[in-house]
């Protein structure tokens, strides 16, 4: 009997103590994997608290939002290691997400932006989604960035932001946002609207009312750029005030660049590995936001001459080669300066190096 009692207790896990009693012997689970590593880049704080462990995941939660809304943000990633990192590859759980590229690579101590977006328009109700960020190429980690909203279909706008592209230096551009209400309230309004910090002029208009019977509302917000906007990117939040306490308030990202007067890339020559006696080139691709002319450039000598581009056409793109050939021992410094037939005979600087030694 006893000897059935203990091939018994064996297979149900039990285990008989000398008192004769059994005890059950509880399986232990196995550890939880650490975190990827990479998860501290998006901790705001890590460049000064460098000892935070890891969190399991990143979190972002844009909250209550109009269907259809373009959902902005913008992750400041830190790379607190002595190696250069760069983000090698994003994968997305949804097609309601989307993101802009990191694509430079991170010095050690450096930051960078990682703008993400999920689209309200895309679903009904409450939705998390992840992207997998993976960084490289040395050490390889990929982080867990989890987004999260609530699309509430009671108002609606179209488009879901305020997106100008890329405009002129000098240009006038705007952007209107339709703003529908559908839900019970007979006297929604549209209260005030909080422009944002930048150059824009922002216009509220109301355009159909439903009436005391059928309800609802329709608003056009117009959001205007300056001409006179500097160069630069653009990123910013319209606020749009309401008189619903459930949803007083609707946010509109609103993007874009003002294209530099002229673009110059790469930024700087350099010629490392040529001595006297020997030549080298490097293209140089100049960039405007309409087309024009290089009519000149000025600053070459020491060895440093400038090829124009063959063709009279005005372009929006064009390329100089720039030829390099040491006459001398030493370091080279010149300054060229490209010139254009752009409005006020717009230029450019380019700077080039040399540091010329013997075979």
């Amino acid at each position: 009997m006893r000897r059935a009692f203990a091939l018994v207790a064996a297979a149900v896990g039990l285990a008989a103590p000398a008192g004769g009693q059994p005890t059950v012997t509880t399986p232990t689970s196995p550890p939880a994997p650490p975190a990827p590593w990479a998860n501290k880049f998006f901790l705001p704080d890590i460049g000064e608290k460098r000892d935070q462990a890891a969190p399991p995941v990143i979190t972002h939660n844009f909250g209550d939002v109009p269907h259809g809304t373009l959902c902005t943000h913008t992750f400041t990633v830190t790379n607190i290691y002595d190696t250069p990192v760069q983000i090698v590859e994003v994968r997305k759980s949804c097609t309601c997400l989307d993101f802009v590229p990191l694509s430079k690579v991170l010095q050690p101590n450096e930051s960078g932006p990682f703008t993400v977006t999920m689209n309200a328009g895309k679903f009904v109700g409450a939705n998390s989604q992840t992207f997998y960020v993976t960084f490289g190429p040395k050490f390889v980690s990929t982080a867990v960035v989890r987004v999260s909203a609530v699309s509430k279909t009671d108002v609606a706008v179209t488009p879901g932001a305020v997106a100008f592209g890329t405009v002129a230096p000098g240009a006038k551009a705007a952007q209107a946002v339709k703003v529908e209400y559908k839900g019970r309230m007979r006297d929604w309004k549209i209260t005030e609207a909080v422009a944002p910090h930048g150059p824009f002029d922002v216009q509220v208009r109301e355009t159909d009312r439903g009436g005391p019977l059928r309800g609802g509302a329709e608003y056009t917000v117009t959001v205007a750029l300056k001409a006179n906007t500097p160069s630069g990117p653009l990123a910013d939040q319209l606020t749009l005030k309401t008189n619903d306490p459930a949803n007083p308030v609707i946010a509109l990202a609103v993007t874009g660049a003002v294209a530099v007067p002229l673009e110059v890339a790469p930024a700087r020559v350099r010629f490392d590995a040529v001595g006297v006696g020997q030549s080298g080139s490097q293209r140089v691709l100049v960039r405007a936001a309409r087309p024009f002319r290089i009519t000149g450039v000025t600053g070459d000598g020491d060895g440093v001459t400038v090829e124009l581009p063959t063709t009279p056409a005005p372009l929006p793109l064009h390329a100089l080669t720039v030829k390099f050939d040491p006459t001398r021992l030493g370091p080279v410094a010149r300054e060229l300066r490209i010139q254009t037939d752009l409005d006020g005979g717009a230029t450019a600087t380019l700077p080039v190096e040399a540091d010329v030694r013997g075979n």
